[in-house]
């Protein structure tokens, strides 16, 4: 009996810190590119440096396109320079499509500096007709590269 408990047990232990590599967006995206925004509603805080959009969010930069049902935009203003978005903190049905590469989730945080998107709440990114499913998405939009975490699951066709 402790012969077979002691392999399943090892068998089990990857489980509990899944993770995936997954590319996104290939790469190939112009972070100096404007940044477009529609919604239905638009509010300002101009002594905060913060935009509300609520309604049929869509953000569009370079090949990139970010929807969801809110987006706050953060902005900062480096010293002796002119105000700049920050970040780009996304909720309520976000999806973010870049290329043939496509991710849906609860909500995202899109940081313009460093380039990275996190994604957090039931994750799914779909390419070229694979579909992975997790907790969390990071990408770094500069090399493309992305990291599915947290109860990673996916179809291996043969």
């Amino acid at each position: 009996m402790i012969r077979i408990l002691v392999p399943l047990a090892l068998l089990a232990a990857p489980a509990l810190a899944q993770t995936a590599a997954v590319g996104f967006g290939a790469g190939q995206f112009d972070r100096g590119a404007p940044v477009e925004v529609a919604a239905d509603s638009l509010e300002v805080d101009q002594a905060s440096g913060q935009a509300v959009l609520t309604g049929n969010v869509v953000v569009s930069q370079d090949e990139m396109r970010l929807s969801a049902d809110r987006v706050e935009v953060f902005y900062a203003t480096p010293e002796g320079g002119e105000r700049q978005i920050d970040r780009i903190e996304a909720t309520g049905d976000v999806v973010i499509v870049a290329g043939d590469d496509a991710a849906e989730g609860a909500s995202a945080t899109y940081r313009l500096g460093s380039g990275t998107i996190d994604m957090a709440g039931d994750v799914l990114v779909t390419q070229d007709g694979a579909v992975l499913a997790g907790d969390r998405l990071s990408v770094d939009l500069d090399s493309g590269a992305g990291t599915v975490t947290g109860r990673v699951r996916t179809t291996l066709q043969p």
